[in-house]
Formats: structure tokens, C-alpha cells, sequence
């Protein structure tokens, strides 16, 4: 297809073409917002998938999680990481497996992951840090805010690869040379792509607009997902700082202040002391990466 006759009804039209998630992603997703469900539940769901399980097994065990001996059974891993957080892995290891590209690339997929699940660990310990309620969701957030550009690579190739050329020669983001281009923006296909596989608003809400720091841009999202984007958004930008994995351009932004202050992050005081614990974490993220499917 000619990069010119992309648009994005024939992008959004094509999402069809990409696998669905598994029912249990859903079925996992009902049990544990029922406040009457009991570890017993997710197991008998769990157990209709057995990679799954020792996938979400191994990445509980990763030093990430530092859980004292290790656990074997899905009953400890939910009682050592909670219920919340064992949904989280299921459901962005059942995305990343859904996104697979197989066969020689022409881009690097390993380090494309590699960003993206350390935007996800930067996202979850800056939601900490602020005392979000739900820190795990945040990684989930963080892990596929880029989803956009596998989807647009998947059915795409060669349009995808000329917007990292045209980023790369003119030391542009990504997000900018799909805009020079005249393309579509790997947010609104990544968004497209959230709501196709019925994914839940917060985590439609930051892909969407992990781009905006302004909220008048970010259209009418409910008050309470400005936070959940803010800390997405912040995620990216120091993930690309640190040069951990690469998304499509070598572009560093510096952290807006609006934005820090909407966190309530003084940058004189607070981003030291974050930065630190953001680079501890991914210093214990390797076995993490391989277990996903990224790089060490």
C-alpha cells in the first residue's frame, strides 16, 4: 500500500487482521473485580492455560518482585503480589503474545520491548512514588502505551520503518514525523487497537494521549485519568532519558514542569531521589525482559 493511501479508516479497518487476546484475559479480568471471588477462582481459571500460568509464574519469581524463596503456586504468588497485580501480568504478557513478530526484523523488535516494558516498571514506580492507589495497573499502562507502532510494523511494514528513517534523519520523535508524513498516529491506531480488544479506559486513556501534556488536548476523559496519562506520559520521557531500549527515535525530552507539578513532583526535590529507584528497578528487570520475551 502506498504511504500516501494510508489513512486511518484502511489502518483501524485492518486491525481486524490482528489475533484476538484469549478469553481468559476476560474471564480473569470478571473474576477478580468480583469482590466475592477467591484465589481458588483464579486458579480454576488459570489452569485452562498452562503457559500462561508458568509465564506469570516465572515473571512473580523475577528479582523484580524480590519475593523472599520464590513461589510455585498461583495461591502464593496472589498472596505475596495481590490479585491486582497477577491480572496486570496476565494481561500484558497475553498482549505481548498477541503483537509477536516473527522472523528476521528489519527493526529491533527485542529493544522496541525492551522500551516498553521499562516505561512499564518506570510507570509503576512513579505511581508509587505519588501514592496511586493501583501502581500495577500503571505498568500495563506504561508496558503497551506504544502498541500502536507493532500494530502499524505488523500490517505495515515498510510505512512504519520509513517514520523511524524520517525520525532518526531529522532528530524528530516518532510522534513528530508521523505528523510530518501526513500518517497516522501510532496513538490513535493504538487506541483503535485498545478498544477493539475491549481493554479498560484507563489503560484506552494513556495510550491515547501519552503524547498530550496539555488537558485541554486530551479531549473529554474523565477527571480521574489525567493522573494515570500524566504518569504514563512522565514514564516515557525518563525511560527515553535513560536510553533503556529503543521505540523508533533517539529524540530525549526533557520532563515538563506542568506536568511534574500536577504529580505533585518538585523536580528540585523529588527527581533525584525517583530517578534512583526507577534505575533500581530496572536494574533488577533483566530475567523480567527475558521472561517476556525481550532481551537481557
Amino acid at each position: 500500500m502506498n504511504a500516501k493511501a494510508i489513512t486511518s479508516e484502511t489502518i483501524v479497518a485492518r486491525l481486524e487482521d490482528l489475533p484476538s487476546l484469549p478469553s481468559i484475559v476476560y474471564e480473569l479480568s470478571r473474576v477478580i473485580n468480583d469482590p466475592m471471588s477467591s484465589t481458588n477462582d483464579v486458579e480454576k481459571i488459570m489452569a485452562n492455560d498452562q503457559g500462561l500460568t508458568s509465564k506469570v509464574l516465572k515473571m512473580v519469581n523475577s528479582a523484580y518482585y524480590a519475593i523472599p524463596g520464590g513461589v510455585s503456586s498461583l495461591a502464593r504468588a496472589i498472596g505475596y503480589i495481590g490479585f491486582d497485580t497477577v491480572n496486570q501480568l496476565v494481561l500484558g504478557a497475553s498482549i505481548l503474545k498477541a503483537l509477536e513478530t516473527k522472523g528476521p526484523q528489519k527493526f529491533d523488535m527485542n529493544e522496541f520491548w525492551k522500551h516498553a516494558i521499562g516505561t512499564g516498571i518506570t510507570a509503576e514506580t512513579i505511581a508509587k512514588f505519588v501514592s496511586h492507589p493501583t501502581p500495577a495497573d500503571l505498568f500495563t499502562c506504561g508496558l503497551v502505551h506504544d502498541m500502536g507502532k507493532v500494530a502499524l510494523y505488523t500490517l505495515e511494514s515498510e510505512t512504519m520503518l520509513g517514520i523511524v528513517e524520517h525520525a532518526q534523519k531529522n532528530n524528530v520523535s516518532y510522534f513528530e514525523a508521523e505528523a510530518a508524513l501526513g500518517l497516522p498516529s501510532h496513538t490513535e491506531i493504538g487506541q483503535a487497537l485498545a478498544q477493539k480488544w475491549k481493554l479498560p479506559v484507563t489503560i484506552q486513556a494513556t495510550i491515547a494521549h501519552h503524547h498530550s501534556k496539555d488537558l485541554n488536548q486530551r479531549g473529554d476523559i474523565a477527571a480521574d485519568l489525567h493522573r494515570n496519562v500524566d504518569i504514563v506520559f512522565l514514564a516515557n520521557l525518563l525511560t527515553h532519558a535513560m536510553k533503556f531500549g529503543k521505540s523508533g527515535h533517539e529524540r530525549v525530552l526533557g520532563a515538563p514542569k506542568d506536568v511534574m507539578e500536577r504529580l505533585t513532583l518538585d523536580p528540585e526535590k523529588h527527581l533525584k531521589p525517583l530517578l534512583s529507584e526507577i534505575r533500581g528497578n530496572l536494574d533488577k528487570a533483566s530475567d523480567f525482559l527475558r521472561v517476556l520475551g525481550g532481551p537481557q
